[in-house]
Parts: structure tokens; sequence; C-alpha cells
């Protein structure tokens, strides 16, 4: 009897050690605990959305961190994407003031700004819409 309950013991340590390490490393499929709680429900919905765009070795909420909301972060996650510019050059820009047109026209010259921003918006709202079904 000591030895099943001793290896019952063990087992939900090694359990509870098991969950622990996957909500530091955490997969795909949880909910994105980056995502700041202020930009709503959406934003978790669309966690492993914004997670596919958000450059190596950033969280989300780094990506997002100092930009005005989830729909401007998710637009210029797309704009960096869809241009093949550095989403941290990009995001430098937006967050001095200026706009993602502004700095789409700055980092990729020979890009149709209007044109990429109604894209990546189009995106972002795509990814802002809830799950899709």
């Amino acid at each position: 009897m000591k030895r099943i309950a001793s290896l019952m013991l063990a087992a939900t340590a090694l359990a509870s050690g098991s969950a622990a390490f996957a909500a530091q490393t955490g997969p795909a499929a949880t909910p994105d605990p980056a995502a700041p709680a202020a930009m709503g429900a959406p934003a978790q919905a669309s966690g492993t959305r914004l997670a596919a765009l958000v450059p190596a070795g950033m969280s989300t909420e780094e990506a997002c961190n100092g930009l005005k909301d989830i729909k401007e972060c998710s637009a210029a996650l797309h704009a960096a994407q869809n241009l093949n510019i550095p989403f941290m050059d990009l995001k430098s820009k937006l967050t001095a003031g200026e706009s993602l047109s502004a700095a789409i026209r700055a980092l990729k010259p020979g890009a149709d700004a209007r044109v990429e921003v109604r894209k990546a918006e189009k995106q972002a709202a795509e990814d802002l819409s809830g799950p899709r079904g």
C-alpha cells in the first residue's frame, strides 16, 4: 500500500512539474498569456494568429508593448511580414509617432503604402474578429 501511495505521490509531483513547465514554455494552442488584458477578449482569441507573426525570440506582449492597441500591433506585424521589413524598425517608427503609412514609405520606398496599410488593416481585422468557423 505504501508503494502505491509513493508511486501516486511521485506521479502527481511529476504531473505538477510538467504542468508548470508547460505553463512556462506554453504550446501554441494555449491562450497567449503575454497578450495584455487591456487589449480585450478578441486579442486572446487571436493570440495564436499573432504569435505566428511575432519575430523569433519575442513574445506577443513585447511586440505590442508601446503600440496604441492590439489592432495597430496586428497591422504592424502583418505589414512587416507582407513587405519583408524588420518588425522592430517598423515598430520603432510607430512608437515615435509616425503613421503606419509613413513608416512603410520610409522603410520600403517602392511599396504603395496606402494599399499596404489597407491590406495589413484588413488582415488585422480578420485576426481580431474572433475564432473562424
